[in-house]
This record gives C-alpha cells, sequence and structure tokens, in this order.
C-alpha cells in the first residue's frame, strides 16, 4: 500500500508541475499576441519553456548529459555546453585535459584527449537529481556500491585534501572495455538512501576517515574487512566513465579549496 501510495503522490506532484508549465506558457502565449508580438512568440515560447523546464523539472540537463559519450567531438560537446569554465591538465597522462562545466543540477568534467571524448565525470548537486545512465545501467538513489560496480579494477580513497571513496570495474567486451567508476565525494549534493534510510554525508566521511587510517597505518586484513562493510552500507554521489586509466577519474575530481574557487557559489 505504502508504494501504491508513493507512486499516487509522485503523479500528483508531476501532474502539478506540468500545469504549472502550462499555465505560465499560455500567459505568455497570450500575453506576446495582445501586444502584437506573434512572430516572436515560437522562439520566446521556447526559451521560456526550456527555463521553465529547468527550473521545475530536471529535463534539460538529463537531455544534456545523454550527448556525453565516449567518442564524442569535444567541438561537438562544446557546441553542447559552451566553453569549460575550468581546465586543468593530467599528471597521470599530460596528453589529457580535464574540462569542467557546472549544468547548475551537477558537475561534469570531460576527459579531453586529443580533442577527443576519453572520459567524462558527473557529480550530481541537486539533492534529487539522478540521471540516467549511459552503457551499463544502474540505480544511484537505491543499490548499494557493492551492487552496481565489482570494484575488480581497483579502490581510491583519500581523506586530506578531499575525502573520497571510489571504486572502478571494467565493462568488458560488450561496451569496449569501458572503465566505470562509482563513489562519494564530499561536495557531492545528491541524497542517499538506502532501504528506505538517509545516509547522513557526515557518517560516510567519518566512514572514509577511518577507511584512510587503516591504509595509512598499514593494517591491510582490517582495511580489506571494513571496505567491504563500507561497500554494502554506502550509495554512489558521483560516476565516470572511461578509456583510459581509471584512476584519471579520481585525479579530477577538484581538491576542496579549487571546488570552493570555482563552483562554491552553486549551492547559493
Amino acid at each position: 500500500m505504502a508504494d501504491v501510495a508513493d507512486d499516487s503522490h509522485e503523479e500528483q506532484v508531476e501532474a502539478s508541475r506540468r500545469a504549472t508549465i502550462y499555465r505560465v506558457i499560455v500567459s505568455v502565449t497570450l500575453t506576446l499576441i495582445s501586444i502584437g508580438q506573434f512572430n516572436d512568440t515560437k522562439e520566446l515560447l521556447l526559451a521560456t519553456y526550456e527555463d521553465i523546464q529547468a527550473n521545475f523539472t530536471h529535463h534539460v540537463e538529463y537531455e544534456r548529459l545523454s550527448l556525453l559519450n565516449i567518442g564524442r567531438t569535444i567541438p561537438y560537446i562544446e557546441n553542447q555546453f559552451g566553453p569549460p569554465e575550468v581546465i586543468k591538465r593530467s599528471k597521470v597522462n599530460p596528453e589529457v585535459s580535464f574540462q569542467y562545466y557546472s549544468i547548475e543540477k551537477a558537475i561534469v568534467t570531460l576527459f579531453n584527449h586529443h580533442e577527443r571524448v576519453a572520459g567524462f565525470v558527473v557529480i550530481p548537486i541537486a539533492s534529487d537529481f539522478y540521471p540516467e545512465q549511459p552503457y551499463a545501467p544502474f540505480s544511484m538513489d537505491a543499490s548499494p556500491l557493492s551492487a552496481i560496480n565489482s570494484g575488480d579494477g581497483g579502490f581510491y580513497l583519500d581523506a586530506n585534501n578531499l575525502v573520497y571513496y571510489a571504486e572502478s570495474e571494467d565493462l568488458g567486451k560488450q561496451f569496449l572495455f569501458l572503465q566505470r567508476v562509482t563513489g562519494f565525494v564530499e561536495y557531492g549534493g545528491l541524497e542517499r538512501t538506502l532501504n528506505s534510510t538517509v545516509i547522513e554525508p557526515a557518517t560516510t566521511i567519518e566512514d572514509i576517515d577511518a577507511l584512510n587510517d587503516l591504509l595509512v597505518a598499514g593494517l591491510e586484513e582490517e582495511l580489506v574487512d571494513t571496505i567491504l562493510q563500507f561497500r554494502a552500507s554506502q550509495t554512489a554521489n558521483f560516476y565516470g566513465y572511461t578509456e583510459l586509466d581509471p584512476a584519471l577519474v579520481t585525479e579530477s575530481l577538484l581538491t576542496r579549496i579549487e571546488f570552493d574557487t570555482y563552483f562554491g557559489g552553486i549551492y547559493d
């Protein structure tokens, strides 16, 4: 019964949003016609519709993210996203540049390798922003890390200039051996739940601090056991894909100071 009630509530909310969009668009259209600017109605109506969709839904941002694919040309992506707001050169692979974009509800990073997209990272900032996954789909809002990532490609964590945990897996021949990386980064804004329980970011950060302490102390057996527990109890708040070294994904994460400098205002 609870599931039915939840579905009914979501349908009512969506219907209300659509009704609001319709009312505003009709109002704008009638105003334009009344002042004799009907020829401009189509263009302005489209812009108004997209603005309203961005404010009341995530449709516009989801559509833009659907264009991200490994192998796209950089000019094509820049035509969709505009010029990057920040660029950093990779130290792991100097032939790769990280290009950063804010799409208001997420931070997107492209891996520019010889004017070609060789990878990308998406960090949702809005609490309810759950993009559809490319390649091998998975649910970010309901599944623990252990269910969405095998971790066979390695684990990555830090608790110094930035608190994060990530793990990678090879998607195999079907997906041209792309590497998928999922994990948690401290400035991700996604609300995470597991078994209907909200996972507080502060708790995740404490758990990663504990993992880091075990790593520094060289307590490998305890570290492995604790990672297994962590993976079963935590969900992801960011994801990335690359055809190159998966270590590029965690290298591309902006430090705490860098994020505050370039994108700190995104929460305002």
